[in-house]
């Protein structure tokens, strides 16, 4: 796999037309990615560029060792994003959690005292049968822990897992909207109280600690996808690979260049990277700006939809910004993508 992934990015260097920003070692479990490997890939990452900003890999509480830690900080990782979703551990065994919630609170005061400055905890809310008390004890236990950042998301039922065929069956409940809502009004109070800035629907941080990989992503800077399963964008199009293992490997082994390396690729037309653009940019404190948006795509949301837009302006779903910007206000983010879907390019 490492030779392979080695290759790819070499690869991928050849056709480099700008300077690399940020690296995201994610999708998976690249926590348990050897050392010596990783140590390989970033010193590869880094004779590409001396312009790398932000270094992030995800981690599961149960792989954080003293002795990973101290190598990952050597190698120039400097965000760790520690998926905790809970504390709770009956939740964590209901999600097939390796974890318990002390494990996970040890991982993170571990990589503090390592050395880490930028750690990301990651949360789920919106559970089925969770009482407002529940959710508080989760919030209040990571705030208290040394993060500046939290990531908190809704639970998502996607449908072909196991929890999508009990909730298909009727054999498992979801949660009700009314409490979806309230936990997401307790989630701002309780991070704005601890001194977190609320910059993306589901994103939260302290001054300067804001995630730089996710804001290129939300404004359409590319990137590539390296590995099984990766997902890229070169500025027009979204790539991915096969997300096989075995299958990813022998397309490199294959190839004589990225060009004959099969990839799914997602040819986007004006209208789609517009709306991608609405999408992620109301979901952002920085919102959109009409202007921009007319001199890339020709396209003026103020004019297209002009009663729509006034109309969200009157209902305050829009605020204008001083700086010519409009956003979603923090109190109707949680309805974030139904109202940039009023603003979408719907081409012929």
């Amino acid at each position: 796999m490492e030779g392979a992934l080695m290759q790819e990015l070499q690869w991928r260097s050849q056709e480099a037309t700008g300077a690399i920003g940020t690296v995201y070692f994610g999708g998976g479990t690249p926590s348990i990615f050897p050392v010596d490997g990783l140590q390989r890939m970033m010193d590869s990452i880094h004779a590409l560029s001396n312009t790398i900003e932000e270094v992030t890999l995800e981690a599961n509480p149960e792989d954080i060792t003293p002795e990973r830690l101290d190598a990952w900080l050597a190698m120039g990782i400097s965000r760790l994003s520690i998926g905790v979703q809970s504390f709770d551990d009956n939740i964590l065994q209901w999600m097939n959690r390796a974890h318990t919630g002390d494990e996970a609170a040890k991982a993170i005061r571990m990589a503090s005292e390592a050395g880490f400055e930028h750690i990301t905890g990651d949360l789920i809310y919106g559970l089925p049968d969770r009482s407002t008390q529940d959710w508080e004890l989760d919030l209040d236990r990571m705030l208290d822990l040394p993060i500046d950042h939290l990531s908190a998301y809704i639970l998502t039922i996607e449908p072909k897992t196991a929890l999508g065929h009990r909730v298909k069956q009727g054999t498992q409940k979801t949660a009700e909207d009314e409490a979806v809502s309230a936990a997401y009004h307790t989630l701002c109070e309780r991070t704005g109280a601890a001194g977190f800035e609320h910059y993306e629907v589901s994103n939260f941080a302290r001054s300067g600690g804001h995630a730089l990989h996710n804001r290129n992503y939300w404004k359409g800077v590319p990137f590539w996808g390296v590995g099984p399963g990766a997902h890229g964008f070169d500025g027009v199009n979204r790539y991915a690979h096969v997300s096989n293992n075995r299958r990813y490997v022998q397309s490199i082994l294959r190839a004589q260049s990225m060009s004959d390396v099969p990839l799914e690729v997602d040819v986007l037309k004006a209208s789609d990277r517009f709306n991608e653009r609405v999408m992620t940019g109301l979901r952002t404190m920085e919102g959109i700006d009409p202007e921009a948006l007319k001199r890339e795509f020709g396209r003026d949301p103020r004019v297209a939809d002009q009663d729509v837009w006034k109309q969200s302006l009157q209902q305050r779903d829009l605020i204008t910004l001083p700086n010519g910007c409009f956003r979603i206000p923090e109190n109707r983010w949680l309805f974030a993508d139904a109202v940039a879907s009023e603003f979408f390019w719907v081409s012929e």
